[in-house]
């Protein structure tokens, strides 16, 4: 094995290092706070369409990525891990985007009543209809 010079700990880690990211360590977390707030801030309000859901999303994906950049050292990593990366956050797009393109353009009596983009929740004809008298037999029974 080669030696270690003793600026470095048993990991390889260089002790001038680890000074260095607990600013970065610190700024991520406050961005994070924020963000997590931010969450909190947008469930107290109603924005009108799928603008809501997008919002949430984009927050979400941000700290997320926060997290798998400088928490799991992806961002002082080269090559292979950061192609694997953005293949994950493609994949992720894709299936979300799929799945919310699919219910936006989904035939209106398939969403539950009283849903955006659903038929408008009101009588329908069973309702206004009177209760049959006369049991199961009805009038043919006699």
């Amino acid at each position: 094995m080669a030696e270690r010079s003793a600026a470095t700990d048993e990991h390889g880690h260089g002790h001038g290092e680890h000074a260095s990211h607990l600013g970065r360590y610190a700024a991520v977390w406050v961005a994070l706070l924020v963000l997590t707030f931010g969450t909190w801030g947008l469930s107290r309000f109603h924005i009108p369409g799928g603008w809501g859901v997008a919002v949430a999303l984009g927050i979400a994906i941000t700290k997320s990525a926060l997290v798998a950049l400088f928490f799991m050292h992806l961002w002082d990593q080269r090559g292979a891990n950061r192609l694997v990366f953005l293949t994950s956050l493609v994949f992720v797009v894709l299936l979300i985007g799929l799945t919310l393109s699919d219910n936006a353009t989904r035939f209106p009596l398939t969403n539950p009543p009283g849903s955006e983009g659903a038929l408008p929740a009101g009588p329908t004809d069973y309702d206004a209809a009177p209760p049959a008298q006369g049991g199961p037999q009805g009038s043919h029974g006699r």
